[in-house]
């Protein structure tokens, strides 16, 4: 897990690939989901609820890494130290055409909590808990989950060395 600011990024002809997508999706201002690299990346603009800590679960994908950008609202984010593995015994359900796994139990934890121009950045497999209300107190956000495949993330990494 990565987090920072979006206004902390370097100056844009400084930009690596995956920076340039996250301007991109920002300056869209756009509702739904937006492709921005057909099949390789693509902008969820969400308007959610946060809830309370117990009432979310830990999520993980295999194929695409998530960029959560906070636009309006707080959010508190939970995530693991350590990436799922499926072998492990931990109760868990994934769909493969939605990239998305659940885990049924609770799990120890670390804490980051979000402000507008925030971001978070999950890699595959690496256990998260989004949508988790800052001090269990609910309240609508609005955000942006930028998706990247992981092959094209990998080909960006090469182009930023």
């Amino acid at each position: 897990m990565y987090c920072g600011n979006f206004n902390d990024l370097p100056e844009k002809e400084h930009d690596t690939p995956l920076v340039k997508y996250i301007r991109e999706a920002v300056a869209l201002n756009a509702s739904g989901r937006v492709e921005l690299k057909k099949g390789l990346v693509y902008a969820n603009f969400d308007t959610s609820r946060t809830e309370l800590t117990a009432n979310r679960k830990f999520e993980y994908h295999k194929d695409f890494l998530d960029v959560h950008v906070i636009l309006t609202g707080c959010e508190t984010i939970g995530f693991t130290p350590k990436k799922f593995q499926e072998n492990s015994g931990i109760k868990h359900t994934f769909d493969s055409e939605k990239d998305l796994g659940f885990i049924e139990e609770e799990l120890p934890a670390c804490y980051v909590t979000l402000h507008p121009g925030d971001f978070a950045i999950f890699l595959p497999e690496e256990l998260h808990k989004p949508l988790c209300a800052v001090n269990e107190q609910p309240i609508e956000i609005k955000k942006i989950v930028l998706k990247v495949h992981k092959d094209f993330y990998a080909h960006c990494l090469s182009l930023s060395v």
